[in-house]
């Protein structure tokens, strides 16, 4: 999420930019927890190199 002081200075964009993410919102750190378990754990041995968009959908536009 963009930081505080733009965001308040920007609400129609901040706006906007929630109504362009499927999600519907900003993600929160809880969003991260699972990737990093999954990272973290023998499942993900055979990756090597990967970026992992966790965005609520936003790139996929």
């Amino acid at each position: 999420a963009p930081n505080e002081r733009w965001s308040r200075e920007n609400p129609a964009a901040i706006q906007t930019f929630r109504e362009q993410t499927p999600a519907g919102d900003y993600g929160v750190p809880e969003d991260l927890g699972p990737l990093a378990v999954y990272l973290a754990s023998d499942a993900s041995r055979y990756m090597t190199g990967a970026s992992i968009v966790i965005d609520g959908g936003y790139t996929v536009w």
